[in-house]
């Protein structure tokens, strides 16, 4: 399944060809092994096809901002609404790749609004937060803490904030 990103604002296709021994990546027409290597905290390091690159990252709701040799990348996950499913298909949170539960921020009957934390996850070395893309109160959560997870698994379920009265 290819994933759109916007990268600096320009619309990008990546394409997970493979996980096992080193990650491969197709970028548009060009394919990339990756492999994580050691780094700091809030460090990145990363070999692509032989070549070491280290840098940071940070996460800001969808947003990512990389910094890596010496530029600032903006990176965007662009969402595809299922069947064109709209506001549904926000309704149901799912992995995008395979990974492990490290922190849970939510629980079933919560309210959240757009941008607070849900989950943590990490996935090849690297932790993400996914945030809750609008305000919904949590109906269900599929997973818990140490929760290892395929690509496609069902995380977090979302109902529509109710209307309050005046």
């Amino acid at each position: 399944m290819p994933y759109r990103i916007q990268l600096d604002g320009r619309d990008i296709e990546v394409q997970i060809l493979g996980r096992r021994p080193l990650l491969r990546v197709r970028i548009g027409a060009a394919e990339h092994s990756v492999a994580p290597e050691p780094a700091a905290a809030d460090e990145f390091a990363l070999a692509v096809d032989g070549v070491p690159y280290r840098g940071w990252r940070c996460s800001v709701g969808d947003e990512v901002h990389v910094r890596l040799e010496g530029r600032t990348y903006l990176v965007r996950f662009v969402r595809r609404d299922a069947k064109g499913g709209g506001a549904a298909a926000q309704d149901e949170i799912c992995a995008s790749m395979p990974g492990v539960v490290v922190g849970v921020h939510c629980e079933p009957g919560q309210t959240v609004q757009a941008g607070d934390r849900l989950l943590t996850l990490e996935s090849m070395k690297l932790q993400m937060t996914i945030v809750a893309s609008r305000a919904a109160r949590v109906q269900a959560l599929h997973v818990a803490p140490e929760t290892v997870f395929e690509r496609g698994a069902l995380l977090v379920s979302l109902a529509p904030e109710e209307a309050r009265d005046p």
